[in-house]
């Protein structure tokens, strides 16, 4: 499989001449033309899973999607005008709720200091060095380092790729007179658009240099870029002359101010915007100097500047394009904020270096919260942070009251709102109901309630579907789809146990289940996996085109979250009815693959802290180590979930609580994150009203969304890679109200011209909502197995709509 060059823009938009250095940018790229932007490896399509030759056939028979004579269609039920709805769906149910759980004050055990083990990965894993060194100059203090974070573009390439903060984005500039660290912010009104109506996509404008750190001694060598203390949401980036001369940048997701301390350097700004007026105005401390800097687009910033006691510094505009420092100085702090709200000022001279997560549960109600460790003093004892919607929903009294009259805008989250604290504290509702069985949301609906003729109906499918041939089936070159078929199949033998309690279905399925696992437990598969020293983490002995670049850390939670799904079921299933010994012989395996992907703990030193799951954002990324224009991205929302539910099934396998409360809080994060960011319902006021139509994101970057996958643009793929797997928690996130919208506004008219595996998780889909017309599909007695993805069975299809009747 070969590299897929991502296509959402058109040619004439790549082939823009544009200003970056102008707000009516119009080229999100143009700045960083020798970056492969979409080098990724695209996702599969669904495949017949009656295919029982083993073979990995992903052609995707779409010649027939425009056939409307197929007799096939006929089968489709009619969708009655009312369907289930969700029981608080109103905007003034959800502010009563969020009002109550921001009262709750939850005290207990951090549930995020305790490593999943101390242990080496497993012998069977060979120690290879990763083909992508770390750059010169980094300092990993011989920790692991993260691949799918915020900073990720400063570790690949040249390092002059944008790293997104939010409201903020800065990157390396190397060209003079613009050398330093140049900062950014886009306001909503420079968004660009394209695509149709509605839009498929829209972007922030890359590389307009508003202001640029530097030095005069910068000026003739230059300076070498360099990371240090590498963390989940935060780094420490310097700009180095030498070893005494340099510029450090404390880089933390959210941070209000953009912070560079000086030492034994000249102090230099410039601007590729140009400088209009550059003024002192009133300081807010003894120690610290204001300016406000006017630029030629009529953005105004503020420039704090923290002057050593026993030193001075002034600075003035030299020409539109320079502000210089007057002299050398040896720890003077310039802190730059766009915004120039007068709140402000009493967090000036504070700024953040680090975040600690902490995080408990008690009941329904998860807190969790970033707390920061600052230097400097303000008159606050504070700093300036800012807050994506989805937190500032999630707020407690701990944090709410701190908020500023200050709102920026992010590239795709929406508006932030500022707050002058050390600590987003937070509260959200978490399932802890949802376990193993078929759950839902839609009101008046509660626990799975089969009647015979359903239960006749999944055992007549489970007969047949026990006898697919998994050891053959998931004998592939890839962890992602292996990872789908043992999920499948695990499925199955779910329904077998605890729904049919057949115990003939189960002796069949479980002997052939764990012999397919034991070949990847043994790391016998086509390809097996390594233990990379270089970064640290598990990956694929691939090639970086091959499984979707799982070598280079592309998709890990999606691939290894299935296999952990899996495993938590086999083992449940065996120790209720089978030898009870596949835990303990199996748990090392599994564990490593979970600490690859969502290591909950610093203490672990083989693996980074949750290499996929952004804590701020609310959401993992699945890009790894490949430079990107736009950032990290995710495509797939529900198998960010899928993977999440993973460690909440494993936890309870396993008895570990800790993690059974971290998978928890993911859940509950995504739900929250997921309906601002990725699903769209009619009322979402995060997105702009224009993209709202389109019903989910799409690809989600960090500085664009397009309405487009990696393997295609048709419109089953775009709406359902935020579907597929359809499990117990899909309706936690996937509500009833957005799953009826996007039914009705999407899909309603779509399904009956699709005829291969996306029909069926169409179908399923509208279990979320409508129960019974989803089970009638899948209960036709002539039910064309080709309607099935390579990761869905017929008799897990009809167990979930079946249990809500």
């Amino acid at each position: 499989m070969g590299l897929f060059n991502h296509h959402h823009l058109s040619d004439k938009l790549f082939g823009n001449d544009s200003n970056q250095d102008q707000d009516n940018s119009n080229d999100s790229n143009s700045n960083n033309s020798n970056v492969s932007e979409y080098s990724r490896p695209a996702m599969p399509l669904p495949t017949d899973i009656n295919n029982q030759n083993g073979s990995n056939n992903n052609d995707n028979n779409n010649d027939n999607n425009n056939d409307n004579n197929n007799d096939n269609n006929n089968i489709i039920p009619a969708i009655p005008n009312v369907m289930g709805k969700q029981a608080q769906t109103s905007n003034n149910d959800e502010s009563i709720v969020t009002n109550q759980l921001s009262k709750i004050t939850i005290s207990c055990d951090d549930i995020f200091d305790t490593p999943l083990s101390y242990d080496a990965p497993l012998d069977v894993f060979p120690r290879v060095a990763h083909e992508i060194s770390l750059p010169k100059g980094t300092d990993s203090n011989n920790l692991p380092v993260e691949t799918n974070k915020f900073y990720g573009n400063m570790l690949l390439g040249g390092q002059q790729c944008p790293v997104w903060t939010h409201p903020y984005s800065v990157w390396f500039s190397k060209d003079q007179p613009f050398y330093g660290l140049a900062v950014a912010y886009i306001k909503a009104s420079q968004r660009v658009f394209g695509g149709g109506s509605p839009p498929q996509f829209y972007f922030n404008p890359t590389g307009i240099k508003s202001l640029i750190f530097g030095s005069t001694e910068f000026d003739s060598n230059g300076a070498t870029l360099s990371l240090s203390n590498m963390k989940h949401m935060s780094v420490e980036t310097y700009l180095k002359k030498s070893d005494n001369e340099f510029i450090q940048f404390p880089l933390i997701q959210g941070m209000g101010f953009v912070t560079a301390i000086y030492q034994n350097l000249t102090p230099k700004l410039t601007s590729a915007v140009l400088f209009r007026t550059f003024n002192q105005i009133d300081s807010p401390r003894d120690n610290i100097k204001k300016y406000e800097i006017l630029l030629e687009n009529d953005v105004k910033w503020w420039l704090y500047v923290t002057i050593p006691n026993g030193s001075s510094m002034d600075f003035s505009m030299k020409d539109p394009t320079t502000i210089m420092g007057s002299n050398v100085s040896n720890g003077c702090i310039l802190q730059v904020v766009v915004d120039t709200v007068p709140e402000i000022d009493n967090a000036a001279g504070c700024y953040p270096i680090d975040c600690i997560l902490r995080g408990s549960t008690t009941d329904s109600v998860g807190n969790y919260s970033f707390n920061y460790s600052t230097k400097g003093t303000s008159n606050s004892n504070s700093t300036l942070m800012y807050a994506l919607p989805h937190q500032v929903e999630l707020f407690t009294d701990k944090t709410a009251p701190k908020s500023i009259n200050s709102m920026l805008d992010a590239t795709v989250g929406g508006k932030m709102k500022g707050y002058i604290t050390n600590i987003f504290d937070m509260n959200v509702s978490i399932p802890s109901k949802l376990q193993f069985d078929p759950f839902t949301t839609i009101d008046g609906k509660g626990d799975p309630n089969y009647s015979e003729d359903v239960l006749n109906s999944i055992k007549k499918a489970a007969t047949k579907d026990i006898e697919g041939d998994v050891i053959n089936e998931s004998n592939i070159d890839s962890m992602y789809t292996s990872g789908k078929i043992f999920a499948k199949f695990a499925w199955i033998l779910y329904c077998c146990q605890y729904v049919l309690k057949d115990q003939n279905l189960v002796s069949k399925l479980m002997p052939k289940l764990k012999e397919a696992f034991a070949r990847f437990v043994q790391n016998k598969q086509l390809l097996p996996l390594q233990y990379d020293t270089t970064w640290r983490g598990l990956k694929s002995s691939g090639e970086p085109a091959q499984d979707f670049g799982n070598a280079y850390y592309n998709d890990h939670h999606f691939h290894y979250g299935y296999h952990v799904v899996a495993a938590a079921i086999l083992a449940k299933v065996d120790n209720d009815a089978g030898d009870k010994n596949w835990l303990q012989q199996n748990k090392s395996w599994v564990e490593c693959l979970i600490r690859d992907f969502a290591n909950p703990s610093d203490k672990d030193p083989y693996f980074p802290v949750f290499r996929s799951f952004d804590w701020f954002n609310g959401h993992s990324w699945a890009k790894g180590l490949f430079e990107s224009g736009d950032g990290k991205d995710q495509e797939s929302s529900s198998e960010d979930v899928n993977a999440s539910y993973g460690l909440k099934l494993w936890a309870i396998v396993t008895g570990n609580s800790k993690l059974q409360q971290i998978a928890d809080i993911e859940l509950g994060v995504m739900r929250r994150s997921m309906s601002h960011y990725f699903l769209f319902s009619n009322d979402n006021t995060t997105q702009p009203a224009n993209f709202i139509p389109n019903k989910v994101s799409g690809i989600l970057f960090e500085n664009k969304i397009d309405h487009t996958t990696y393997f295609g643009n048709e419109l089953q793929y775009i709406q359902m890679i935020h579907a597929i797997p359809i499990i117990p928690p899909s309706s936690f996130i996937r509500t009833p109200t957005f799953v009826r919208e996007e039914w009705d506004e999407k899909l309603a008219n779509l399904v009956g011209n699709v005829n291969d595996g996306w029909k069926g998780i169409i179908m399923l889909n509208l279990a979320l909502c409508d129960p019974q017309s989803s089970y009638s599909f899948f209960n036709d007695q002539n039910f064309p197995p080709q309607y099935l993805d390579n990761g869905q069975s017929l008799t897990w299809s009809l167990t979930y709509s079946g249990a809500f009747l």
